[in-house]
């Protein structure tokens, strides 16, 4: 439905109102005002059509999926084909989702005159991560003489994928990303001797101690050796809780605004440091899978290599959000007993805060900690802490009681570390800003150590 601009309102003031004075003037002939004012009336009526014709042949072209990392800028290509080029100049409203910021939410367009397509670019904010979509655009346009305005909704369907961005993390580990000085180098890894047992063969001259097979050798009565099968990728899973505790806000923005790196919650963190270290598995030629729980297991991706694997574990990563349940330890690890048959080195992302969850984790863990090397990494509080430390003063009442209550946090933190040191399981508490970093580091010393 057509509705008037602003330009007829102005003649409607400027003509009509004058015309109307004339009509209550006994010396002006009534017929010429009449006919005056009708005449002008059929022009404006049959300019009215012009401005619902001018959109009626717009097209727009716009692609289905955008890829940008949250806290960037990015484009919004935007090609609308000007049937018979009616249209002379058009205005383009785009409702954006809440997560999307944008200078101009309408963009006023002067249409080419010899070409009907024409382009121009959107230029964005994607503030959060996740999925978004925008499902329509709105467009403005004027009739010939410029008394209408004609308004149509054409549907589109762009989705807007908001990764996390890893630039801040990647420039700390700058060096384990970029290998200077091996350019032109294929290098074929060879670790350890291997898990996986193969054969036996009669001892030769060089064979290490640790190698022979003395229950054989007894048997035989001459020295046998085992050969074991050589192992060139060795499998890294990543558990990431998204359960009510990684909800938690997190102190601090983590990272710098200008880079586009910040988190603002456990889980976001979380996400982080399994995309780096799905990086960091990669240069290291290992094989990466994912889990992803709360009171069940919600996805299993199997360990495996290559730039689609990480983009399939980067789609299931960016769109992960908090959910208002306690976490489910025992079916975790039973569905990690059940599906990961071969030995591997498993990083557990979780909030061991509360002693109930810790207990359940503590007497569950020991299902998986037989078959696989398991690391447990926490965001640590800067509450929970000895009570004194070095040159520390108490201000208040309320700062004592606030740092007893940190102590007895502290001493409980202890004692679960303590049970699942002797369950072969490390637990490291990070700082919100060294949590990526130290989950890499564990993963590269337990590499060095060859224990997988």
């Amino acid at each position: 439905m057509p509705v008037p601009s602003n330009k007829l309102l102005i003649y409607t003031l400027v003509v009509g109102i004058p015309l109307f004075t004339l009509l209550g003037l006994m010396e002006v002939p009534l017929a010429g005002v009449v006919g005056i004012g009708v005449m002008l009336a059929l022009v404006v009526a049959m300019d009215m059509p012009g401005a619902a014709a001018s959109l009626r042949r717009l097209k727009v072209e716009v692609p289905k999926v955008i890829r940008t990392t949250k806290g960037r800028k990015f484009e919004l290509p935007l090609v609308v084909v000007n049937g018979g080029m009616l249209a002379k100049r058009i205005k383009v409203g785009l409702p954006l989702p809440e997560e999307i910021d944008g200078e101009k939410s309408v963009l006023d367009w002067k249409l080419r005159n010899d070409d009907e397509r024409n382009g121009t670019k959107w230029e964005l904010l994607a503030v959060e991560r996740g999925s978004f979509k925008m499902e329509r655009l709105y467009f403005e346009g004027i009739s010939g003489l410029g008394f209408w305005l004609g308004r149509r909704a054409i549907e589109v369907l762009v989705e807007v994928k908001v990764y996390p961005d890893l630039s801040h993390e990647r420039s700390v580990l700058a060096p384990l990303f970029f290998r200077r000085g091996t350019i032109g180098v294929h290098q074929v890894r060879q670790i350890g001797k291997g898990r996986e047992f193969e054969q036996l063969r009669a001892y030769a001259p060089g064979d290490g101690y640790e190698d022979v097979y003395w229950k054989g050798t007894a048997k035989r009565r001459f020295p046998v050796t085992k050969m074991f099968q050589l192992e060139r990728t060795q499998e890294v899973y990543v558990a990431v809780d998204c359960s009510r505790r990684s909800r938690r806000r997190l102190e601090g923005l983590i990272g710098h605004e200008e880079a586009g790196m910040v988190a603002k919650t456990q889980l976001e963190r979380y996400i982080q440091a399994a995309l780096v270290l799905a990086l960091a598995a990669q240069q290291q030629s290992d094989r990466f899978g994912l889990l992803v729980f709360s009171d069940k297991v919600q996805r299993v991706i199997p360990a495996g290599s290559g730039r689609a694997h990480y983009d399939v574990i980067r789609d299931v990563l960016y769109t992960l959000q908090a959910q208002a349940v306690s976490p489910d330890f025992d079916e975790l690890f039973v569905q990690i007993g059940n599906r990961m048959r071969q030995r591997a080195l498993l990083l557990i992302l979780t909030d061991l805060g509360e002693p109930w969850l810790a207990e359940s984790f503590v007497e569950g863990v020991s299902l998986v900690s037989r078959r696989h090397v398991v690391l447990t990494h926490m965001l640590g509080q800067k509450e929970v802490r000895p009570m004194f430390g070095d040159g520390d003063r108490v201000e208040d009442d309320d700062e004592l009681y606030g740092r007893l209550a940190g102590q007895l946090m502290w001493n409980d933190l202890q004692e679960t570390m303590r049970l699942l040191k002797q369950r072969g399981v490390h637990l490291t508490s990070s700082t919100q800003e060294s949590l990526v970093a130290d989950v890499v580091s564990e993963y590269l010393k337990v590499k060095k150590r060859q224990l997988i």
